[in-house]
């Protein structure tokens, strides 16, 4: 409703005015190592060498000299947009099985999908993987929007309520062609399935997914030897929460533009109380690796820092999350929720539209955690440290 879309904005606006306010206070104690506006030589190579992260923490370089940047709204489409494009510079998408409140269902035998013989090991699997899988199958270049209205008609008629959901760091025209990567491109990929074996709440279908997942990328141009699957199996690298974080690590090392990259989890997805204010749910969506009870659950917040907010310009990152409560599990700009409504509402040339909980509080907090770093810590130590912000 619009009414609670209103009030959901006004929350986040608030807080990431708070987050402006906060960084403010913490900007003067910059400057004697920065200089007015942050301009030293240091701060400028630093820049150059983190990637995407130089237009976020452009955005926030003002703040060392007192300056407060405007709070992007989707009132200002322009801003907003331009505001997007410069914090999060690649290309990113990401299909998540159901909405951030909704579980996404792990199906005992996927026969019923009616996939073709040679696409996987059958047998159990996600309903989101099985889903995108078919009716990638069945027409092989669709647009934005008939892949997500097949999936989300397979999903219906088999008996599930989960949504599917498409967001993106761009303003993509959802009559656009759904591409995995261009012929020319030099590709990587990170796969992982946790069925989490002899744990309370074991699952039967991600270790089946991740195989028919790199079946299909294979087969799409991705190159097997930059390729790394984790999966609870005995044979893969194990997906603990360090090894995950690590693969992620990985994937986004060293990412230039031209580069595709992908990524599939399937696994439980969990939903978290919001431990530092910056989502206006006031709840945090996780990954939940293997040894979770020991390690925790992967927030979001992590997720974004390490996965997204790297990438420069010019990758192409593709995400699929076959997880409970993953709707923006990246918290990515533009999204569009393929249920009843809004599919019914799709007129031809439409662009995914703004996401109104966008959660620029996260933007800034992060921006100004690796410009204090630069800043007070060395400018090239940040580099090198991977860019592990505490967000």
């Amino acid at each position: 409703p619009k009414e609670l879309q209103a009030e959901a904005e006004k929350v986040a606006t608030n807080e990431a005015q708070n987050a402006v306010s906060n960084a403010t206070r913490a900007a003067p104690n910059m400057q004697n190592t920065m200089g007015a506006g942050g301009g030293n030589s240091a701060l400028s190579q630093a820049l150059n060498a983190v990637g995407g992260m130089q237009g976020l923490m452009g955005m926030v370089q003002s703040l060392a000299s007192g300056q407060t940047p405007s709070l992007p709204s989707t009132s200002n489409a322009t801003d907003f947009k331009q505001k997007a494009a410069q914090a999060l510079p690649a290309e990113v998408h990401m299909f998540s099985g159901c909405r951030d409140e909704q579980t996404s269902a792990d199906v005992y035998d996927t026969s019923s999908f009616g996939l073709p013989a040679d696409s996987g090991p059958g047998g159990a699997g996600g309903a989101c993987t099985n889903s995108i899988m078919l009716a990638l199958s069945e027409n092989p270049n669709p647009t934005w929007i008939d892949l997500l209205n097949r999936m989300r008609t397979i999903l219906k008629e088999k008996g599930f309520t989960q949504v599917p959901q498409l967001s993106s760091s761009k303003e993509i025209s959802l009559d656009g062609n759904f591409q995995l990567a261009a012929a020319s491109s030099s590709t990587k990929a990170l796969l992982i399935g946790i069925n989490y074996v002899g744990q309370k709440g074991e699952l039967r279908g991600c270790h089946n997914d991740v195989l028919q997942m790199k079946d299909y990328i294979l087969k799409n141009g991705y190159d097997p030897a930059s390729m790394r699957v984790l999966m609870d199996d005995g044979s893969n690298m194990n997906p603990t929460r360090a090894n995950i974080l690590d693969s992620i690590k990985w994937l986004v090392k060293d990412a230039k533009s031209g580069d595709c990259l992908f990524m599939h989890y399937s696994g439980h997805g969990g939903s978290m109380k919001d431990d530092n204010g910056d989502e206006a749910d006031g709840m945090d969506e996780t990954m939940v690796p293997v040894d979770y009870t020991s390690t925790g659950q992967i927030r979001d917040d992590i997720i974004f820092q390490e996965l997204v907010a790297p990438l420069p310009q010019g990758v192409k990152l593709t995400v699929i999350m076959d997880c409970c409560h993953s709707g923006t599990i990246l918290d990515l700009p533009f999204s569009f929720t393929a249920n009843d409504q809004n599919t019914q509402n799709y007129t031809s040339g439409m662009t995914l539209p703004m996401n109104g909980n966008f959660n620029w509080k996260k933007i800034f907090d992060i921006g100004m955690s690796m410009l204090k770093k630069y800043g007070m810590g060395g400018a090239m130590g940040g580099a090198q440290s991977g860019m592990s912000a505490n967000v």
